[in-house]
């Protein structure tokens, strides 16, 4: 293997208040306050520090810190300098505390094609953020660093290098959690000290009468509210009623949608590259064996099912869902939402939602996950994805479905798809498409549209020749261009839209659950939806941009995922949104939901997840305090409290009869990635 050492005396700080201290040749000491921030590097064109950058394959450096939570590090690349950068992309790692971490970042990956890059050995999820792509050969610009955080962070990087070849990982034994899944590091005041004492929590809570059933008297058998009804119709539909909009449930109560993402027995553990830091897994063939599964090749182990059979034996999943079902209607819970296990949904008789599986695709793919959507195999494609419906049609319990989940090409702001489609040597059938749409739009004359563009084409075939950057050569090429990706994105909608409704016309089509709206165009195709969704990482619902999806489509809105989590449970991360304590998380539920439910616009807002995230991360590493329950299925009360509180009022606020919570809590910085 070749390695090429970038040594820390090329660096500089950015923020004022951070320390750069040299331990030795290849080692030096990050001290940062509060704010964060990097040390950075710029060179020339591919000769940033000493490296070959035109020969590397893998930037790798190791990080150890002993912070209390988690460390996000953040490498950027960039070509531009200090003041202007130019086609930036950062990466985000994941770094557990007191483990020494090798991160390696594949300089393919700068390409930006994919979002989300494997897991290394030891970390947890490494993401890609940024534009659109750039080349290794062009980096002149390297910075490591890290976000702001409640505390000052201090932490080691050494072995900075590029090399030819991945390197080895750190695997020495260090084990961090517990038989049952917890850290082994943190004290709180809800810990399960032991599998005993999980047994006896749970099997008392299985064995006492409900408490509570917001289904008992003030709403209906699908959960619905009895104070105010419509037409039925034997499914679930909107409806307008002069003043805002409803969900109306198959017997007219007006509806609004609340509800937990992922519910399931327990998150799976992503074992390969993380068992070193575990203290047991039981063999596969064992009593356990029900909590190994396996995905892509590699093992995953579920402590939450562990802790499910130490309390229930064999039985375990039956107690589950009756224990899951009643914690839903002791909650005020009226939705089973995305991802769900689908054994539950069947057993829960509780409304729900269906994520469709398999989003048409094709053989040739523009950017990311955006398909070749004017290719005829997009529609055979299509129609095969919609089949998927036929066996929902006649469920008066199904909501609705989503068509897919945060598309990776829509985390691009204002993404010009054209033009990445322009700079790739493949013959899309979208190439012919947009050279029908300019011959029309210039009269098929050569000479108008090269003015227009600036440019010096000599036929419109041209354009199958790759071009890089071809919007910025003039306004009317960047508009020309824009104008068409509009067209490529609403038939990516429209296609699978109209196949999906000519196969269940009983269900709402609940649409793409975008992460947000990065360009007026995910807007596009929205009149083949019944509701708009996105997901909304925020301390309260963004009127503006809600109200600017319903101006836009006439729609109602859904939020299909938001949360809170706090670090004061003995997790290591908070989340995309972080507060201190469960109770503040409670009154963040409470003040998201009800601001959520004034607005006339929503119908319905999903909290992600069902269960906390396993401290060594699911299967791409997420390792989140965001779940209704812990690792041993205990409810964060303070938290459960806020819930049960907006849900018992919602109604009203909806209604104008109550004003809707309105002391929004503190919010501190993130842990998460």
């Amino acid at each position: 293997m070749l390695r090429w050492p970038l040594f820390a005396d090329h660096f500089s700080c950015d923020n004022p208040e951070m320390v750069l201290t040299t331990l030795d040749k290849e080692s030096w000491r990050v001290d940062t306050s509060p704010k964060g921030g990097k040390i950075e590097q710029t060179g020339t064109s591919g000769k940033v520090g000493r490296g070959d950058w035109t020969r590397a394959k893998f930037l790798t450096v190791d990080v150890l810190h002993r912070c209390p939570d988690i460390l996000v590090i953040v490498v950027t690349f960039a070509v531009g300098h200090r003041a202007h950068l130019n086609d930036e992309i950062e990466v985000h790692f994941g770094v557990l505390p007191n483990v020494p971490t090798r991160l390696c970042i594949p300089l393919e990956a700068l390409n930006a094609q994919t979002l989300f890059l494997s897991r290394y050995p030891g970390t947890m999820q490494t993401v890609l953020r940024g534009g659109t792509g750039i080349r290794a050969d062009e980096v002149n610009y390297l910075s490591i660093g890290t976000i702001q955080s409640i505390e000052s962070r201090s932490f080691v990087i050494s072995n900075l290098a590029l090399t030819s070849e991945e390197p080895e990982f750190l695997v020495n034994k260090q084990p961090i959690i517990d038989k049952l899944g917890q850290h082994t590091g943190n004290s709180w005041y809800n810990r399960i000290p032991n599998a005993k004492a999980l047994a006896d929590d749970l099997q008392h809570e299985m064995e006492r009468e409900e408490s509570s059933d917001f289904y008992a008297g003030r709403w209906g058998r699908y959960g619905g509210f009895k104070g105010l009804q419509f037409e039925t119709s034997g499914f679930f539909r909107t409806h307008h009623d002069g003043r805002r909009w409803w969900l109306v449930d198959p017997e007219g109560y007006a509806f609004l949608s609340t509800g937990f993402d992922c519910v399931s027995p327990g998150e799976f553990m992503k074992v390969n590259g993380m068992s070193h830091l575990t203290t047991w897994l039981p063999a596969k063939h064992s009593r356990f064996q029900d909590a190994w599964s396996y995905r892509n090749g590699e093992q995953h182990f579920s402590y939450a099912v562990a802790n499910l059979i130490r309390a229930f034996g064999t039985d375990w999943w039956s107690k589950w869902v009756h224990l899951t079902i009643q914690r839903h209607r002791e909650w005020g819970l009226n939705t089973i939402g995305n991802w769900s296990q689908p054994e539950f949904i069947r057993a829960a008789n509780i409304p729900y939602v269906w994520p469709l599986a398999g989003f048409p695709s094709t053989r040739n793919m523009i950017f990311r996950d955006f398909p070749d959507v004017f290719d005829e195999s997009y529609q055979q494609n299509a129609d095969v994805f919609a089949r998927q419906l036929e066996s929902f049609v006649d469920d008066p319990l199904l909501i609705g479905y989503f068509l897919r989940n945060e598309p990776h090409f829509a985390f691009v702001d204002h993404l010009n798809i054209a033009e990445k489609m322009l700079e790739s040597p493949t013959h899309f059938r979208s190439k012919d498409r947009l050279i029908t749409f300019l011959q029309k739009k210039y009269a098929n004359s050569i000479e108008e549209w090269n003015r227009a563009w600036n440019s010096d084409f000599t036929s419109f075939e041209d354009l199958l020749i790759p071009t890089r950057d071809i919007a910025s050569r003039s306004a009317q090429a960047h508009a020309d261009l824009d104008e068409f990706s509009g067209e490529m994105i609403e038939a990516y909608v429209r296609i699978p839209a109209e196949a999906c409704k000519r196969i269940d016309p009983n269900h709402l089509n609940l649409g793409m659950r975008y992460a947000w709206i990065s360009s007026e165009h995910l807007l596009r195709g929205a009149q083949h939806f019944d509701v708009f969704s996105m997901n909304t990482y925020q301390m309260k619902p963004d009127g503006s941009v809600i109200r600017q999806i319903h101006d836009a489509t006439g729609l109602p809105v859904m939020i299909g995922e938001f949360h809170h989590g706090a670090a004061d449970t003995g997790m290591l991360a908070t989340g995309i949104r972080g507060v201190r304590t469960q109770h503040d998380r409670g009154l963040s539920y409470r003040y998201f939901v009800e601001q959520g439910v004034a607005m006339p616009e929503l119908v319905g807002m999903h909290y992600f997840q069902w269960n906390d995230q396993p401290l060594l991360g699911r299967y791409d590493g997420e390792n989140y305090q965001i779940g209704a329950v812990d690792v041993c299925h205990q409810p964060y009360r303070d938290f459960i409290s806020g819930l049960k509180e907006t849900h018992l009022h919602m109604y009203e606020v909806a209604s104008g009869l109550r004003v809707p919570y309105d002391k929004e809590p503190e919010q501190i910085p993130k842990t998460g990635f």
